[in-house]
């Protein structure tokens, strides 16, 4: 049964129609349709090959919920998040908020998505202008807008304080703060604007470990208080694991394997999956010696020249002839858990 009315486009529906498999009951916000982005690179003179940063990925966000994208360094999830807000031009592929086409937003379309769509960098302190106060950082993306309220002081010290800041913060600069002071200014000036949407690339991997659990408990209350959807983006398993209701697994710019947050942890399918949760550190020594041990072997492709086949397979113990021929498809293995690997469509 479709999940969209006849108000959207036929496009649109295609592509939440087809996702609505991956995502089963829940309302789409934002949806990726076979999304590709290649870099360039050139030569003296000429382009002499493209970095395949994403190379046609699907996937949706239900409203309200977080989406967590992880894989190696490299693996294309920084790039996702920056093409969902439309800071760079996509190769390929739709992209779709609130049934709305964004890639061909211009102009004032595009300015009022910004409002609805915002992002949190992972460094608090290059993201943010050491020239300007904190009321001078938040009021510029106010004015951006044309979303001044009457009284700004009091908008801003009520937004600080929605963030765990307070009023005597509002005329300081950001190196007058600490690291995790810093990232809850970089979240104030992202909601100034009431978004509905944020992209969280890595925002606590600066912080010292008690800063983050901090940093992660607020992103979960706001979630919670103001209605917002989530891009998570991490290498850190665990904090991924407690912020996601679904977990994606980037490699070299595929996403191998989907499903519920807690599915994907207590049930790897893919080898790649296996291998980075076999890699979360254990510190109970008698539970780490029980624990499988997998080895890794060689080191990720060059995105400007994948093997063909599965991408993982020159590092996968587990391969095969086919897996060297062809690309698997992401196929259901078990209910909403969805693998791309031949190992469960040979």
């Amino acid at each position: 049964m479709a999940l969209v009315s006849e108000q959207y486009s036929g496009e649109y529906m295609e592509a939440a129609n087809a996702l609505s498999r991956l995502f089963p009951g829940e309302e789409p916000l934002v949806i990726a349709y076979h999304l590709k982005k290649y870099f360039p690179v050139r030569g003296i003179f000429r382009v002499v090959g493209y970095v395949r940063a994403v190379d046609d990925v699907s996937f949706m966000i239900p409203k309200g919920k977080t989406l967590g994208l992880v894989g190696e360094s490299g693996s294309g999830k920084t790039t996702v998040g920056r093409l969902l807000l439309k800071l760079i031009e996509p190769t390929g592929g739709k992209i779709y908020f609130e049934g709305r086409d964004i890639t061909k937003l211009r102009g004032k379309r595009l300015k009022e998505f910004r409002k609805k769509a915002q992002m949190v960098f992972q460094d608090p302190y290059g993201s943010l202008d050491p020239r300007q106060t904190v009321y001078d950082i938040i009021m510029e993306a106010l004015k951006v807008h044309h979303m001044v309220p009457d009284d700004p002081y009091s908008y801003i010290v009520k937004l600080l304080e929605e963030v765990g800041l307070n009023e005597t913060h509002v005329y300081r600069y950001p190196h007058e703060f600490s690291g995790g002071q810093r990232q809850r200014i970089a979240i104030a000036r992202a909601l100034a604007v009431n978004p509905e949407f944020l992209v969280l690339d890595e925002p606590t991997s600066a912080l010292d470990v008690s800063v983050q659990a901090q940093i992660l408990n607020l992103l979960k209350e706001l979630q919670r208080s103001r209605n917002l959807t989530y891009l998570f983006i991490s290498h850190d398993l665990g904090v991924v694991r407690y912020m996601s209701d679904y977990i994606a697994v980037m490699y070299v710019g595929k996403i191998v394997e989907l499903g519920p947050a807690e599915e994907v942890f207590e049930k790897p399918l893919h080898p790649y999956a296996q291998m980075l949760l076999a890699s979360i550190p254990i510190p109970d020594p008698e539970l780490a010696k029980r624990k499988p041990a997998i080895k890794v072997i060689g080191e990720p492709p060059s995105p400007i020249n994948p093997p063909p086949g599965c991408r993982f397979h020159p590092r996968c113990p587990k391969a095969f002839d086919r897996c060297r021929r062809e690309e698997p498809p992401l196929v259901e293995v078990e209910t909403n858990h969805w693998v791309a690997c031949w190992l469960y469509k040979a």
